[in-house]
């Protein structure tokens, strides 16, 4: 098999590395399939990765949290994990002693890196034009204080544990797609 570096120093009239070299090869899958079979195979450990759908974009699409903010969060956690993707396969080749090819994946990876910036700083210039990052910690310790002081109120009216409890347990169930709901709230806040 001739690499895509072995294939250009031969076009450009250099010999290409040898392969006599003893190097550490990553493991094989023996269950590859005949050659008429890749695209399925292939077809199959995509299905597999994504846990059942057949692309990334199906599982954007079946995804509960589907609005644009959730898709970035979820397009953004894809590109870091080709990052680490990109380093494995750095780190096999570097071990193998392949130092071009070592090379040029680290290069890729320090590209796709900062494309993953772009893409949090788009999400962040987003997150400001709406006014307020719903994902942010932050929003958490807000939340938490307004049930604590809710709380406090439904005990200062003197209510029964039973029925602040069944207030808490009903409220969460209702605030199950809370993130979701808000950010459409306020989308429709900015569509006026």
């Amino acid at each position: 098999m001739v690499s895509e570096f072995e294939d250009m120093d031969r076009q450009v009239g250099l010999m290409a590395p040898s392969s006599s070299t003893s190097v550490i090869a990553p493991p094989v899958n023996r269950n590859m399939p005949a050659v008429g079979s890749v695209a399925k195979y292939r077809k199959d450990l995509v299905q597999e990765y994504h846990g059942g759908v057949t692309s990334l974009v199906e599982r954007l699409r079946s995804s509960d949290n589907n609005d644009a903010q959730a898709i970035i969060v979820t397009l953004i956690n894809e590109v870091f994990q080709e990052t680490n993707n990109l380093l494995g396969n750095h780190l096999i080749a570097t071990e193998n002693g392949e130092l071009r090819d070592a090379s040029v994946i680290s290069f890729k990876r320090a590209e796709v890196l900062e494309k993953a910036i772009k893409a949090i700083q788009s999400k962040y210039l987003l997150e400001k034009e709406s006014g307020i990052d719903i994902d942010s910690p932050s929003m958490t310790v807000v939340f938490r204080f307004f049930m604590s002081k809710a709380k406090a109120v439904f005990q200062r009216m003197e209510m029964p544990d039973e029925q602040i409890d069944l207030f808490f347990s009903n409220f969460g169930d209702m605030m199950e797609n809370w993130k979701k709901e808000l950010r459409e709230e306020f989308e429709m806040l900015k569509a006026k």
